[in-house]
């Protein structure tokens, strides 16, 4: 009685197939709902959002400014990074136009308005005027 069983059993495994794997889902699906996801998927090293502007450090060599009044875009070369005494790092860079000084506070979470909390704090200086924005690391 067992020898039947055991072989219907053995039989039935054999001819289970399993189901086809679904693709994981690729990161730019969502690339355009959030902001800082778009901002990983385009290569960007420090997302920094500001009142008016949006800034973003990319891994290779440039810093992309973005203003959100006329979405105008501004390019900066990327220059090494300056380690202050603080946590943190400080870029200072200027293209034919402007000159651009970037302190990341890594010691300071930042809050926004929106209420929307960063882990970094970011002192923007753009032709001498100084702001206070938040940002994150990818």
């Amino acid at each position: 009685m067992r020898a039947p069983l055991l072989a219907l059993l053995t039989l039935g495994a054999c001819t289970v197939t399993p189901a086809p794997e679904l693709a994981p889902p690729a990161q730019p699906q969502r690339a355009g709902i959030d902001p800082i996801i778009a901002a990983r998927a385009a290569g960007a090293e420090i997302h920094i959002v500001g009142d008016d502007y949006v800034i973003q450090i990319m891994r290779e060599n440039e810093i992309v400014l973005t203003r959100a009044a006329d979405n105008t875009r501004e390019i900066f070369p990327k220059p090494e990074p300056q380690h202050p005494r603080w946590s943190g790092e400080r870029y200072t860079t200027e293209n034919a136009a402007r000159r651009l000084t970037i302190e990341v506070r890594d010691d300071r979470p930042c809050e926004r308005a929106d209420r929307a909390t960063y882990p970094t704090r970011i002192d923007v200086i753009l032709d001498g005027e100084e702001t206070t924005a938040c940002g994150v690391r990818l």
